[in-house]
């Protein structure tokens, strides 16, 4: 058995799919003062936009909106996967039983391969431990991966919302300020733009903040889906493709190829999505005629614009920019490695 290549692969598949489970559990238990900072950040945005900032409290709720509604399809998505996943090894067996005869030679279909030494896992009550560990193992993996992209989707999703408080802010920066004819008027208007680039600083800020703690829980993540979705990918459609060759088809492997696929591209879209909306800031400072704002705010404005244009801090040495490009890097490696692998006689 342990030189099926077929049956090898799908093994070491399934090893890299459990390792990734575990980091998320480390990660998640090592860095709650990261989540901890997400959460204040919610209330704090709530608080703002029902107070200081009520002007934006409609704009700001269909955001949450849409943050609701894009969380509530990669739950769908992941929960999926794994009802699916279990259905079909269900399917197999009721199939199996209503296609037998007595006295053939065949075993209970077993999707998921298992191994220990010479233990015969298709006897009775061996064949049911593993089937039911199996189903559980599904559905336990996709509660822990929901959990891990529900919060990336908000996560992502508040940074970019404060990034919009900034662009409205920075939108409104100037907004009734007019040439003042005396110097009362040039005070009050003084102080007005100071409190306005206060506000807009603090939020500046805080989007920088909650983007590092994002890194923090996340950066290792997405290296890790970096490194590893190609050759997932790439494996399972092996897999698949060699058990077609052989008359059987494979759905379990089949599910996993895909929720891969989509699983690795919503953070890459995640990224490319932030680092746009980020650099947007910039963008929205030269919206605004911030050469006639005075010198007092003058150095702020450029300092957001520079700090705005910065990359992303997800980055790390020797690793790619996370973002769509890099994704279909990555898929189109796979798809290489796997006419190679097709083309290869091991």
């Amino acid at each position: 058995m342990l030189l099926d290549i077929s049956i090898t692969t799908e093994a070491g598949v399934y090893c890299i799919v459990l390792i990734y489970k575990l980091l998320i559990l480390t990660c998640t238990q090592l860095d709650k003062a990261h989540y901890h900072c997400l959460l204040r950040f919610l209330r704090e945005d709530f608080r703002y936009v029902c107070a200081e900032g009520a002007k934006y409290r409609e704009r700001f709720f269909e955001n949450q909106l849409e943050t609701w509604k894009v969380s509530l399809c990669s739950v769908i998505f992941t929960f999926g996967i794994a009802v699916g996943m279990s259905s079909f090894a269900l399917l197999s067996l009721f199939y199996y039983l209503m296609m037998r005869t007595p006295g053939d030679d065949s075993q209970r279909p077993l999707l998921v391969p298992f191994w220990f030494w010479d233990l015969d896992f298709g006897k009775t009550p061996i064949y049911e431990i593993a089937l039911n560990f199996s189903n559980f193992c599904f559905v336990t993996y996709a509660y822990n991966y929901v959990f891990m992209i529900q919060t990336q989707v908000v996560w992502v999703r508040q940074i970019a919302t404060k990034a919009d408080l900034v662009i409205w802010a920075i939108e409104d920066l100037l907004q009734d300020i007019n040439p003042a004819t005396n110097e009362e008027e040039k005070a009050h208007y003084a102080e007005l733009i100071k409190y306005r680039m206060r506000e807009i600083v603090s939020q500046h800020h805080s989007m920088y903040t909650l983007m590092e703690a994002y890194a923090g829980v996340y950066k290792k993540l997405l290296m890790y889906e970096q490194k590893l979705c190609g050759p997932v990918v790439c494996l399972t459609a092996y897999c698949t493709a060699e058990k077609l060759d052989e008359g059987e088809f494979n759905a379990i492997l089949v599910l996993l190829c895909g929720a891969t696929v989509t699983l690795v591209y919503i953070p890459c879209y995640l990224c490319t999505f932030l680092g746009l909306k980020v650099r947007s800031v910039s963008d929205a400072c030269w919206n605004i005629s911030f050469w006639n704002a005075g010198r007092e705010i003058r150095p702020y404005l450029v300092l957001i614009m520079q700090r705005s244009l910065r990359p992303l801090p997800l980055q790390a040495p020797g690793f790619e920019e996370i973002s769509i490009q890099t994704f279909s890097t990555k898929m189109t490696n796979a798809y290489s490695l796997f006419n190679m692998l097709r083309q290869t006689s091991i």
